[in-house]
């Protein structure tokens, strides 16, 4: 096949995978309300397994993480996916956008039937997503290289991401398109996967959506691993 052929063909496929969040969250923002993520009274939700150590269904991934959530997004929305289940996937989406700044936290856990299964999607981030140039529309995203990360989960990468006239995710009344970067990290955890995608943009004045500082990476780097690292030891 063509050089060309297999980039555009990689390029549509990051694309789906990445800018799917803002129609994701486009429905969270029709069917859920933003709330507290649990109330006190209620008794924790456990990981449940078969005989042979893989999950089969998931515990509570939103009050396993709620300690963990970087502390600038953590006051703005939250959203749950009304569709979530915990013996199949769950989604998680904390929002903050302001005259300054803007910040969003995704989070997407997924179980699998197995591990080889549950490997086929670390083969897609490593192949597919990373190291990547896509333009859809108006949003051109840009991806890094892979970093390995050991001891945290079975399987652990991330890689940097920027934005470009992204549209804001949560459905608003102004239709700007907003600049932001930040971290993508993916782990799996026998046959669950989880994908950490935590962006941000400080303008230089307010309201300049395109002129300003995404997240620092070291820092980045840092908050995606504490999630991770709070779902892997909700699932042990």
């Amino acid at each position: 096949m063509h050089a060309d052929t297999v980039r555009a063909k990689r390029n549509r496929t990051l694309g789906t995978a990445l800018l799917g969040l803002v129609s994701l969250v486009g429905i969270q923002a029709c069917t859920a309300s933003p709330a507290s993520p649990h109330s006190k009274a209620s008794p924790p939700a456990l990981v449940e397994k078969d005989a042979a150590g893989l999950v089969t269904r998931m515990p509570d991934i939103g009050r396993a993480v709620s300690g963990s959530i970087p502390a600038d997004v953590a006051k703005g929305k939250y959203w749950i996916d009304p569709f979530n289940d915990r013996t199949r996937e769950l989604h998680f989406v904390w929002e903050n956008f302001d005259s300054l700044h803007n910040r969003l936290l995704t989070v997407h856990v997924t179980r699998k039937a197995s591990i080889s299964k549950a490997k086929a999607k670390a083969a897609y981030v490593r192949d597919e997503l990373a190291d990547d140039h896509v333009r859809e529309g108006r949003q051109v995203v840009d991806t890094g290289r892979i970093k390995e990360i050991a001891h945290l989960a079975d399987e652990c990468m991330s890689f940097q991401i920027s934005r470009e006239n992204a549209a804001r995710a949560i459905p608003a009344p102004d239709p700007a398109h907003y600049s932001m970067s930040g971290r993508y990290l993916y782990c799996r955890f026998k046959n669950v996967n989880m994908v950490i995608d935590w962006e941000g943009f400080d303008y230089t004045r307010p309201w300049t959506l395109d002129t300003g500082t995404g997240l620092d990476e070291v820092s980045a780097e840092r908050d995606v691993e504490r999630i991770a690292r709070a779902i892997v030891t909700a699932l042990r």
